[in-house]
């Protein structure tokens, strides 16, 4: 009897770790799951509408890579389906950062460089889900933007980028520093 119950202690402890285990990028970031809908989540606040895209800033949140405070984080919904994150990054460290946990858990990435804008873009793709990490040189940005690709391919993904509202100058509603930060990535 003993030795039964302990056989469905194990069982249990390694169904709960592999539950957990599996909650990665594939399901999507920070407790929004891919493919899911606007109205599940009510501490979002749209900052920007482009088409059939709609862009979201939560302002009770505030994220933080490399010990560093990431300055905006907004999250694309396509036809009312969480498709894409969007992160303004803000210094070297966060993207040195960033690239090196990519690196140690997705391999090497396809890197592109374009000369004429001075532009570097780290690829790396896990299943359904595409992570791009940009840097410009020149004025100097960092951009971190993860794709959920069934919804993503649907859209054009240069075009979503260039219309996400940081590009446009705009900043998530609240900068509240009493916000105590949470990692903005679970490796």
């Amino acid at each position: 009897m003993n030795s039964m119950r302990i056989f469905l202690a194990g069982c249990l402890v390694v169904i709960f770790c592999s539950s957990v285990a599996a909650y990665d990028i594939q399901q999507g970031i920070h407790g929004m799951r891919w493919g899911s809908s606007i109205t599940e989540y009510n501490d979002l606040i749209e900052v920007k509408e482009l088409n059939q895209a709609v862009y979201y800033s939560n302002t009770n949140m505030q994220y933080e890579t490399a010990s560093q405070p990431v300055p905006a984080v907004f999250y694309g919904f396509y036809r009312d389906q969480f498709f894409a994150v969007f992160i303004k990054l803000r210094s070297p460290d966060q993207f040195s950062h960033l690239e090196r946990q990519f690196r140690k858990k997705y391999g090497e990435p396809k890197t592109t460089h374009y000369t004429t804008n001075r532009l570097t873009t780290h690829r790396w793709q896990d299943a359904d889900v595409r992570i791009k990490l940009k840097l410009r040189e020149s004025p100097t940005e960092y951009k971190l933007a993860i794709y959920y690709l069934p919804l993503a391919t649907k859209v054009n993904q240069d075009q979503l980028e260039s219309a996400t509202p940081e590009v446009r100058g705009m900043k998530p509603l609240s900068n509240d520093s009493s916000l105590k930060p949470m990692p903005l990535i679970e490796y």
